[in-house]
């Protein structure tokens, strides 16, 4: 090794350190053979050791994302939990809407139509759907069930209506039959003073002898207004010198008419619509009749009723117990 005079002293240069030789065991010759420093090696364990660390990256981002949730996961978990809830919540209400429409069909079928004389609504055929795509979705089942009590609650909504429809349809003919019906007395006879012979037999006060009497007499002064007993049409006005003398007979429908004789004048006209309570005549003392006086007859099908079973609209109950009992009295008619 070369020396360098350095001010008068001798000065070596440091020693080159070695570069560390590197063996491996190479089991075919079984000795160890020097590892070969190139580029393609180091190359090889650069891309062995990247690799390795994607794969360990890979496993660690897999492990997070399965096991801890970012903040976007968290929110939209958050707001899918709260929808599975409302949906059980809907479903629920839904539920309790189905009930109560099964109720009012019971009742439509049970009392309404029974009220109004009509044969319950034939059962129709329900189409069923199939929902399985919904089953492959998250909550599949309770989205399916959802959906079908929703079909199931429009297929009961539809036949009510239906039925409504149908009922108001007979509550309209209902409430016409109804106001057609007679219902009050032919007379204001507030304090039932003028009601002086029943239905039923009575002395005819012509000939003495027990008579049938068609109907009810009420006395009054010549001139009060006789009222229609339930809606109608004229259907005769007759001026007769003996009987009835001059009489009303009005068509209420449904096979009811009612008879107003012994009148003195009309205030309408045969084929003329009547109200009920409206004016239609004044009473009188013609025909056979023994005084002023209205003779009052409720027909159905042509056979005579007792005319005291039509005033419920005009009576409380109590008077109404007092014109029966009235009623029922044996007297002389005056017709």
């Amino acid at each position: 090794m070369p020396y360098f005079c350095n001010g008068g002293q001798n000065y070596a240069p440091p020693e080159r350190v070695a570069k560390k030789t590197k063996y491996f065991f190479n089991p075919k010759s079984l000795s160890f053979e020097k590892v070969s420093q190139n580029y393609w090696y180091l190359i090889y364990r650069a891309l062995g050791f990247f690799s390795l660390a994607v794969v360990i990256g890979v496993g660690m981002a897999f492990v997070f994302t399965r096991f801890f949730a970012t903040p976007i996961e968290k929110g939209l978990i958050d707001e899918n939990r709260k929808l599975r809830h409302q949906i059980k919540a809907i479903n629920q209400h839904v539920s309790e809407l189905d009930r109560k429409m099964n109720e009012l069909a019971e009742r439509d079928n049970k009392i309404y139509r029974m009220i109004y004389e009509a044969d319950p609504l034939k059962p129709d055929q329900e189409k069923i759907q199939s929902y399985s795509d919904l089953l492959r979705m998250p909550e599949g089942e309770l989205l399916a069930s959802l959906r079908t009590k929703l079909d199931k609650l429009h297929h009961l909504a539809s036949r009510q209506d239906k039925s409504y429809n149908q009922l108001e349809k007979l509550v309209k003919a209902k409430t016409a039959m109804l106001n057609s019906i007679p219902a009050i007395q032919p007379v204001a006879n507030k304090d039932l003073n003028r009601m002086a012979s029943g239905y039923g037999y009575r002395i005819d006060p012509f000939y003495h002898t027990a008579k049938f009497h068609a109907g009810m007499d009420f006395t009054a002064p010549p001139g009060t207004h006789v009222f229609a007993t339930g809606d109608g049409v004229v259907a005769d006005i007759r001026r007769d010198e003996w009987g009835y003398g001059n009489h009303i007979i009005l068509s209420h429908g449904y096979g009811y008419t009612t008879v107003y004789a012994h009148l003195s004048g009309f205030k309408v006209k045969k084929g003329q619509r009547v109200v009920r309570g409206e004016l239609i005549g004044f009473v009188g003392n013609t025909g056979k009749s023994t005084g002023p006086h209205l003779h009052y007859e409720v027909r159905k099908n042509n056979h005579p009723l007792n005319p005291a079973f039509f005033y419920y609209s005009d009576l409380s109950d109590a008077d109404y117990a007092r014109m029966l009992q009235k009623a029922s009295e044996t007297t002389k008619s005056f017709d």
